[in-house]
């Protein structure tokens, strides 16, 4: 059944799939816990740690995982100021269209199936599953890094009944040459495999509300007014990955947004014209709150 599995799913564009176990995950947990005391997590985090380490508690007769990789690296563009991850559709999208497919198919096949589908949305840490199902290592930077993709890519997984073999961990990490640590705007990579997500300027252009003088000066390091790529590009596992085969990555694509063309539109314009990209969800006002600092634009009377 396995096999068969992984067969389909490369007929849907989906090469790196494997089985992550059901926990609980108590080495996970000791981490998350360690976190949570030196206040290193966001408001995006899933606050109840128990479900964070327990699948049980999200399907409650799981019986294993399956975790896909979704590469969305379509090459660089230079005068982009949005980060690669959302120049296509919105992955959510994207990924539980594919992951649902997938339990179609296993619905086909097997009596009494039963699944739920998460992508950057569920309660589970994502990359620990990934790391589990054997489809990658982590890096200094934590992000998980795969040989064919390096670390461009997204991770979704089926919480399922049927009890697919686990795959296992691989015995290993990146280079740690540095660079990560170097590069980073808000120097939150700590050197042991972990970040303070709370400088990360990635989370702070997501971060609602005034901005500290300390957290402006990170958002101006780089002219991406969304995300930030910087600790991947300077990563030498990514400098040969490989670009993407999944078609709805490779179309549809905004690199850049403009200040202007985005202060004139309304609120409905926008969500007509940018809604199916996953920078849009904290809407127009955040993007041009970041465009007004990372361009050093002064803000309109």
């Amino acid at each position: 059944m396995k096999n068969k599995l992984k067969a389909f799913c490369t007929t849907i564009g989906i090469d790196c799939v494997g089985i992550a176990p059901i926990g609980p995950y108590i080495e996970l947990g000791t981490t998350l816990a360690k976190r949570l005391a030196l206040h290193q997590h966001t408001e995006f985090d899933e606050q109840d740690l128990a479900k964070r380490i327990d699948p049980s508690l999200t399907l409650p007769n799981v019986k294993s995982i399956i975790v896909c990789l979704f590469p969305y690296y379509i090459g660089n563009c230079q005068t982009a100021n949005l980060p690669k991850y959302t120049y296509a559709t919105d992955y959510h999208k994207v990924t539980i269209s594919k992951l649902t497919q997938i339990a179609h198919y296993l619905k086909s096949l097997l009596k009494d199936f039963e699944h739920q589908a998460f992508a950057d949305t569920g309660p589970l840490v994502d990359r620990y599953l990934a790391y589990l199902a054997g489809l990658g290592f982590y890096g200094l930077n934590s992000q998980l890094i795969n040989d064919k993709y390096g670390s461009y890519f997204f991770v979704g997984y089926l919480l399922n009944n049927y009890p697919f073999e686990p795959d296992r961990p691989l015995a290993r990490t990146c280079l740690k040459c540095g660079r990560c640590l170097a590069a980073c705007p808000g120097k939150i990579i700590q050197g042991d495999f972990t970040i303070d997500p709370r400088g990360c300027k990635s989370y702070l252009t997501q971060k609602k509300g005034n901005l500290s003088d300390y957290e402006i000066n990170i958002l101006k390091k780089s002219q991406l007014v969304f995300g930030c790529d910087i600790c991947q590009d300077v990563c030498p596992h990514n400098q040969n990955a490989q670009q993407t085969k999944i078609a709805e990555f490779r179309t549809n694509l905004v690199h850049k947004l403009d200040y202007e063309e985005l202060a004139a539109m309304s609120n409905k314009e926008f969500t007509r014209r940018y809604g199916n990209h996953a920078f849009s969800w904290r809407g127009k006002k955040i993007l041009l709150r970041n465009l007004e600092y990372c361009s050093d634009l002064e803000k309109p009377e």
